[in-house]
């Protein structure tokens, strides 16, 4: 296993499969990818990658996009990377889920995040540039049918942030855990963030009444509410919080195949796609190397908060 300069194991690729995207959402930041060539990764390739990382300890895959099932072959990068040995999970709008929720199942997939901001089909067109809340809820279903674990991440925003109640109950007539999340600055401008961002606080507040337990998940530290329905319900305040990048165990890759290690930093990235191409095992390992000791916490305890 590869341990960082901090003392953080790493066991998680988050990959962004394609850039490409179905919806425009108005919070998007594109993974932190400002810029990509447009050629894709195989789904061969990315199986090529997963095995070499295995080897080195990193078996979580979370696949995310712009919309990873944009891509035709997506039930064969799952399935490439399960062969592996890899534990697989995405990150959708469920836009097409209906379409490859039995294929995905079959694949191996292990979870699938579903993006879920509005149960209001207007303000869910508003927030997705246009999306179809139908047509989510029936990837949504097709997913339970298939018997794929879900979660749904609930990204609070001024627009939805009164609907958490309703989203809460929604997440578990299904039985799906659920992730509310805090908006981040990326991607935003100063007066869109200033805007659309609200803390968590009331939230907070109505978990600490409603739930029967709480902990501490080991990854990121994350506060972790158990209701009483047995769902678990995970706060992610990613921004300015360094107790979460202390407990950080995974890097990001591109479509493209570059390697950074952070959501909000470009400036040190690997690029695998040369050791890819020529399938030489030793030189990604090298990559993944030098790509675990560039790993640093982006916000450390002495950062400040700075235009916030």
């Amino acid at each position: 296993m590869l341990i960082d300069r901090y003392g953080r194991p790493l066991t998680h690729i988050r990959i962004s499969v394609t850039l490409r995207c179905n919806h425009n959402c108005i919070f998007c930041h594109r993974e932190g990818i400002s810029s990509a060539n447009s050629e894709e990764l195989t789904a061969e390739e990315w199986g090529f990658v997963a095995k070499v990382a295995i080897k080195l300890g990193i078996k979580n895959f979370k696949l995310t996009g712009g919309e990873p099932l944009v891509r035709n072959d997506i039930v064969d990068i799952v399935r490439n990377l399960v062969e592996v040995g890899g534990e697989v999970t995405m990150v959708t709008n469920a836009s097409l889920l209906e379409k490859y929720a039995a294929s995905l199942a079959e694949a191996g997939i292990k979870r699938i995040n579903v993006s879920l901001h509005s149960l209001k089909p207007e303000v869910f067109k508003i927030i997705t540039g246009g999306g179809k809340l139908e047509q989510v809820i029936k990837g949504i279903n097709a997913a339970v049918d298939s018997g794929i674990p879900l979660k749904i991440n609930y990204l609070v925003m001024s627009v939805n942030s009164d609907e958490y109640k309703d989203i809460i109950s929604f997440a578990e007539s299904i039985n799906a855990d659920m992730n509310i999340i805090e908006l981040i600055p990326l991607g935003l401008n100063t007066s869109e963030y200033r805007d659309l961002h609200i803390d968590l606080n009331e939230i907070e507040e109505y978990l600490e009444k409603y739930s029967v337990n709480k902990y501490v998940k080991e990854f990121q530290s994350r506060t972790t509410y158990v209701l009483p329905t047995g769902i678990k319900i995970t706060l992610v305040k990613g921004f300015l919080n360094p107790l979460m990048c202390m407990k950080c165990t995974r890097v990001r890759a591109t479509p493209d195949g570059k390697l950074k290690t952070c959501l909000y930093r470009e400036d040190n990235m690997v690029d695998m796609k040369p050791a890819i191409k020529a399938r030489d095992e030793e030189k990604l390992e090298e990559m993944f190397k030098k790509i675990n000791m560039l790993r640093e916490p982006f916000f450390k305890p002495t950062n400040r908060v700075i235009n916030k």
